[in-house]
């Protein structure tokens, strides 16, 4: 993983946290330390989704070989689908109303 890899996946965590440690402490600006987290998740789920067209058979990235072709593309289907599910759980979180 690099360096850059490292500082986005620290920075999307510590959202991740911070939110959740500030909503339990009854802070009125949780939703603000979640953007990050939420604005990366989103970010990886639309990069992916708008290149998804080269991971298929006969695309760009996709391996030659057919039988490795199909096994890529099911594979990158499966992380889209992690990262849609990851977007969709932290927006449900944010916009859920925890003031009760």
């Amino acid at each position: 993983m690099s360096v850059a890899a490292r500082i986005v996946l620290g920075i999307f965590l510590a959202s991740c946290l911070g939110s959740v440690v500030a909503l339990l402490a009854g802070a009125l600006w949780w939703r603000w330390v979640s953007a990050p987290a939420l604005v990366f998740s989103g970010w990886a789920a639309l990069g992916h989704l708008v290149t998804l067209d080269d991971d298929a058979p006969g695309g760009w990235s996709s391996p030659a070989n057919p039988a490795e072709a199909k096994g890529f593309w099911r594979s990158s289907l499966a992380q889209l689908a992690l990262k849609v599910l990851v977007f969709g759980g932290l927006a449900a979180f944010v916009g859920a109303d925890w003031s009760r």
